[in-house]
């Protein structure tokens, strides 16, 4: 579970720098005084991401739902500038804007994802009660992630068969570069 939470840490992080740059980006396209407004907005929320952050990997109890409400909210603005890049791109037929726009959406859905984790319920209890939880695990289980939506799993990777599907997609758990 440790590592999931660095995880989590490090991709709110990217999240907050990948922000930053927009908010700059949007500044200097901006008039003086909006771009000083807008420059002055993006401080003020990466400052607070940052604290957020921070205490979250303190394990600073209810911080977890404060990184929930900050990811959902980075999510909704990387879909919105996503797709307002899109339509700005495709009508003044700039395709490096309409690829970027993709990844801007794409980004926004995989920071969706990764509140999924969030709620879980073995992240849960571990976040709030500091162990790491291993008790709940046989001698061979091992904690894993769908690679097709980032459930968390206990599995035992001697048993795991190119059949074993995981039973929230129902997606496969071993793809063929993971078993050469």
């Amino acid at each position: 579970m440790a590592a999931v939470h660095r995880h989590l840490c490090i991709f709110t992080m990217l999240d907050m720098i990948i922000f930053a740059l927009l908010m700059y980006r949007f500044s200097m396209v901006s008039g003086p005084l909006m771009g000083f407004l807008i420059l002055l907005t993006a401080a003020a929320i990466c400052g607070t991401g940052l604290v957020l952050t921070l205490r979250f990997r303190a394990r600073v109890p209810s911080f977890d739902h404060r990184i929930d409400k900050l990811l959902s909210n980075l999510a909704v603005f990387f879909l919105v500038v996503g797709a307002l890049q899109a339509f700005l791109g495709i009508s003044a037929g700039d395709i490096g804007l309409v690829l970027q726009s993709g990844l801007l959406v794409l980004l926004g859905f995989a920071t969706r994802r990764r509140i999924a984790t969030l709620h879980h319920p073995m992240f849960v209890d571990w976040y709030g009660s500091g162990k790491e939880g291993a008790s709940k695990l046989s001698l061979d289980e091992v904690y894993a992630s769908c690679p097709s939506c980032s459930s968390l799993l206990a599995v035992i990777p001697s048993r795991l068969s190119r059949q074993d599907r995981c039973p929230n997609c129902d997606g496969l758990l071993v793809t063929i570069s993971e078993e050469e």
